[in-house]
């Protein structure tokens, strides 16, 4: 079970993530988000925590050429993008592509499954704001999407240690995503939820 943790904003949470056993971080770059970092102080993030977790930049309608100015200043892993500006068939860096939806109707979850893109991430749908909302993802219209997640989508959207294996058991994805679900206050990670969301997810994830 991939297991990503987002709204990273300074080392101390990123090493939590970490010593938990999350596969990845993200680190928001969109100026609006509570979450926000600067690319300065993520690339010193990424510096320290790469080599243990896959490094995530979380980008919001970017053009592609915000998107290489994201990579050249962080050298982050991966870019999850909202409503890119540009075609992901265009996207040819040497980096992982994270393509995600905010889910309104089942009918885009079968359209992201067409999506050219390392992973899928459904989250939440909010008028106003783009993912870290709390607000749980509607699970019955991801389910009667009728679409296999378990090779390449990630539910994110109201996750938090309670309701995490009940939402691999309901839709059984290839991962989980949260951010608010692990926060003392927004930004700020408390490291016993991180815990105990990564080792939920785990236990409930491994069908072996």
């Amino acid at each position: 079970m991939f297991v990503k943790i987002c709204g990273i904003t300074n080392i101390q949470d990123a090493y939590a993530c970490i010593e938990t056993g999350a596969d990845a971080i993200g680190l928001n770059f969109y100026p609006k988000s509570k979450r926000f970092i600067r690319f300065d102080d993520a690339a010193a993030i990424v510096r320290e925590v790469s080599a243990y977790a896959t490094t995530v930049g979380v980008m919001v309608q970017p053009t592609i050429e915000e998107i290489a100015e994201a990579i050249d200043a962080t050298e982050v892993d991966a870019l999850q993008v909202y409503e890119p500006k540009f075609e992901t068939a265009d996207f040819d860096f040497k980096k992982l592509l994270y393509y995600t939806v905010r889910v309104k109707k089942r009918g885009e979850v079968k359209a992201a499954s067409k999506v050219g893109a390392d992973l899928i991430f459904l989250d939440s749908f909010t008028q106003s704001e783009f993912g870290g909302t709390g607000k749980i993802s509607d699970w019955d219209e991801i389910v009667q999407s009728g679409v296999d997640l378990s090779t390449r989508f990630v539910i994110s959207g109201g996750l938090n240690s309670q309701n995490v294996c009940d939402a691999i058991k309901r839709l059984n994805p290839y991962g989980v995503d949260t951010a608010s679900g692990v926060e003392s206050t927004p930004g700020k990670k408390d490291h016993g939820k991180i815990r105990e969301f990564v080792s939920n997810a785990k236990q409930c994830g491994n069908t072996d």
